[in-house]
């Protein structure tokens, strides 16, 4: 995850070394938001997990009056049940390893690019949002044997998907707050589904006036 904050910041500060290019319209601009939530397992994945937390960073660049590119990262937590864990995930010697007793958490971690339509404010914007993009989920497994703690894990990437929506309320001319629900499907041997629900700080920090 860390990675792909600093790819995502890096890429926000190289987006004003192309302002030229958008000087002839003064309403693009570009956004950052930071926010977390809860993340809510669905389908299949949903067995054996609890609500997770959740860590969003979002980035967008206005391309027309309604239309914006829309840059998602994403890290979710979700703690599993005891005695509920994948076991197939490890194989028997790592398990035997970790002892009888075995806790796990799954995290899925990753990154999505897509386009955002976005409603004008007045006072609040609505907007929708897709995208495609990769998540890695990682099995990690706990165990204690002869009073020393052991770990493992297992993790898996794969083509992902997006889709939801929110509001936006603007608090001053540079600040506001979003409020969305998205649905996030990975493409893997398990077919990951989950739920992010997220309140979000939105800052508006670069716009391109006309020369």
């Amino acid at each position: 995850m860390k990675k792909i904050v600093l790819i995502l910041l890096a890429t926000a500060v190289s987006l004003p070394a192309t302002g030229k290019g958008f000087a002839q319209d003064p309403e693009k601009r570009m956004s950052i938001s930071l926010g977390g939530g809860r993340s809510i397992p669905s389908g299949d994945f949903a067995d054996g997990k609890t609500r997770g937390s959740l860590f969003l960073l979002g980035i967008t660049v206005r391309v027309s009056e309604s239309v914006h590119l829309a840059f998602n990262g994403y890290d979710n937590l979700f703690s599993v049940k005891r005695g509920q864990h994948d076991r197939d995930r490890l194989s028997d010697d790592a398990l035997q390893r970790l002892g009888p007793d075995v806790d796990a958490n799954v995290s899925l971690e990753g990154a999505n690019f897509g386009l955002m339509y976005k409603t004008a404010t007045s006072p609040a914007a609505v907007y929708g949002v897709g995208g495609i993009g990769y998540s890695r989920a990682i099995d990690r497994f706990f165990g204690t044997m002869r009073g020393t703690k052991l770990t493992a894990f297992s993790s898996e990437t794969s083509f992902s998907i997006l889709i939801g929506g929110g509001v936006h309320l603007p608090m001053t001319s540079t600040v506001g707050l979003a409020l969305d629900v998205r649905y996030i499907r990975a493409f893997n041997n398990r077919n990951v589904q989950w739920i992010p629900v997220a309140a979000s700080v939105v800052f508006n920090f670069w716009k391109v006036d006309p020369r």
